[in-house]
């Protein structure tokens, strides 16, 4: 077993999801049961991507059930659509695939095509937006000559064509698209690492031209990477492609899994997919097995816990297998009292716990009532219980503080007499005010025309009161920016935010006064080159920005380039 009793960082996903990953992937009777309860509570017009394209495989299996009758038709239309982009995107594609074998370039479909053709009953049920085919990296230029003479062009600038890393997008007349892949991840641009994705490749046939797809063990890493790259936008039918592609192999190799992730450097990655596959299908990776991922990794274990102590989310560790990280130290030899006084020595585990550039935790249980029965907290945070929590009785409050059971880490779990604590009602603050800072003097920024950059940012809690957030509150606390042409006319308002403090079940997370964050804001360079102004600003959603409360923040000058 390993230090954690049970995983607190497991992603989450919508209700609606999980109801439509119960009806695809369980038993019955729970499978109908599950597509009853999301039928009954579905708005097609407001259904998103990720759920839209899991809609064919739904409608495969329930188009003769009466609880489909309600949308059958909208399903049936959205089943036909998917049909028919699909047909178009599999003929150009096999033209491809044809003039690649002609020409003796060795390819190897993979992602969306590799697994429709091999797990799917039909690619009508497996949508996907484009191709991906991995060559050899000596093979790209007569690749791409194969590809232009098929009336196939390159999406972008050629600019940006300099900077591609892993892959070029191609795109034809009929708006298909086809990604030409040299290696077979963006994190892993290394040469020779996919030498075992080609050793395990599996031969197969398609439609009269014998094609070659990765193994399906590869296959899963690739899914479980893309699957996680963007958390933000997030699409989540990478979980009903890889239950698929595990149970149709019951001697499923997760260890050559485990193996390819350390080889690219990517064990969190993947374990943060697994943890949610865990959540969402059990029955495909035992978690026991993801116990003794992490004890045999000690770098990745330190990696977990590393913000669980930090955001003093500990109730859920078992500290005594904490010793062989240096996390909680072995007794310390004599020293002279005085030294001790003077410098005392604090473990790793106590140095993190009282870091302040995350938001802490204190976590707790309520009745039906709301009421507050039980907290576990650190010491450090018994001070802010007056006003982080609706206090019924002060007098109370401090006799309960007074009697809080330190352990020899200064953190522990303590009954509360019903009626005495509550949450509040709503998440607005008494008062609002905010310091940022542009770390690494990042003040200018160079971007590429629609690409991707990150800015380190410090921002301080410069208020009197405590930020904080509810358990299942949507007002998280984040950075962002306003978007100005460079005289300082405003362009657009609301761009991406990055989150510094999110709601967590059962959980009030809060930031102290006077406390300095650490996070890193995301920049999307607008499509047109050219010189912009960035204003910065915190957001608390659903109530405010800060810069509405009379506060000025830093600029960033963002240059995009072409």
């Amino acid at each position: 077993m390993s230090a954690f009793k049970r995983f607190e960082d497991v992603p989450e996903i919508p209700r609606a999801q999980q109801l439509l990953f119960e009806a695809l992937l369980s038993d019955s009777p729970k499978n109908r049961a599950s597509f009853q309860e999301w039928m009954t509570n579905i708005d097609f017009d407001a259904l998103d991507y990720s759920s839209l394209r899991l809609i064919p495989a739904l409608f495969s299996d329930f188009q003769d059930d009466p609880l489909c009758e309600p949308h059958r038709g909208r399903m049936k239309g959205i089943y036909r659509y998917f049909q028919f982009r699909e047909a178009l995107l599999a003929a150009d594609t096999h033209k491809v695939m044809e003039a690649l074998s002609a020409a003796g370039i060795e390819s190897l479909l993979f992602k969306g095509r590799a697994i429709a053709l091999k797990f799917y009953r039909s690619a009508a049920l497996r949508p996907m937006g484009d191709v991906d085919v991995l060559v050899r990296p000596g093979d790209v230029a007569r690749a791409e000559q194969v590809l232009q003479k098929l009336g196939w062009q390159y999406r972008y600038g050629e600019a940006k064509k300099t900077r591609d890393v892993h892959s070029h997008d191609y795109i034809n007349g009929n708006k298909n698209g086809f990604d030409l892949h040299w290696f077979a991840l963006y994190e892993s641009p290394v040469r020779g690492i996919d030498e075992g994705i080609w050793q395990r490749a599996e031969q197969t046939e398609w439609q009269g031209v014998p094609v070659q797809t990765m193994g399906p063990e590869d296959l899963v890493l690739i899914s479980l990477i893309n699957g996680r790259r963007e958390p933000e936008a997030m699409h989540h039918g990478w979980i009903y492609d890889v239950a698929l592609i595990v149970r149709s192999h019951p001697g499923f190799e997760w260890k050559l899994v485990w193996h390819e992730a350390g080889l690219r450097g990517l064990r969190p990655v993947v374990f943060e997919a697994l943890l949610l596959l865990d959540r969402v299908v059990p029955d495909v990776l035992p978690v026991r097995y993801l116990h003794s991922l992490v004890a045999d990794d000690p770098d990745l274990r330190r990696r977990l816990l590393h913000p669980l102590i930090v955001e003093n989310r500990t109730q859920g560790l078992d500290r005594s297998r904490l010793t062989d990280l240096g996390i909680v130290p072995e007794p310390r030899r004599a020293i002279p009292r005085l030294w001790a006084r003077l410098f005392p020595a604090r473990s790793t585990y106590e140095r993190w716990s009282r870091d302040t550039s995350r938001p802490k935790h204190i976590r707790y249980t309520a009745n039906t009532a709301g009421e507050i029965t039980w907290l576990y907290l650190h010491w450090h945070q018994l001070p802010h219980l007056a006003e982080l929590f609706k206090v019924a009785d002060q007098a109370a409050l401090q006799h309960l503080v007074a009697r809080y059971p330190l352990d020899s880490e200064g953190e522990g779990g303590i009954t509360v007499e019903p009626g005495l604590l509550a949450l509040h009602d709503n998440d607005i603050l008494p008062r609002y005010h905010a310091r940022l800072r542009i770390g690494g003097g990042q003040s200018e920024q160079n971007v590429p025309v629609s690409e991707l950059a990150e800015v380190a940012i410090i921002v301080v809690n410069d208020s009197p009161h405590c930020w904080r957030i509810r358990s299942g509150s949507p007002a998280s606390f984040g950075v962002s920016y306003h978007l100005c042409a460079e005289d300082g006319e405003l362009r657009q308002w609301d761009q991406p935010r990055s989150y510094f403090m999110r709601a967590r079940t059962g959980y009030l997370a809060f930031v102290a006064p006077g406390q300095h964050l650490s996070c890193k804001m995301k920049i999307h360079a607008p499509e047109q080159a050219g010189r912009y102004r960035l204003q910065l600003d915190v957001v608390q959603e659903t109530v405010l920005w800060f810069s509405g409360q009379n506060m000025d923040f830093p600029e960033i000058q963002l240059n995009v380039i072409p």
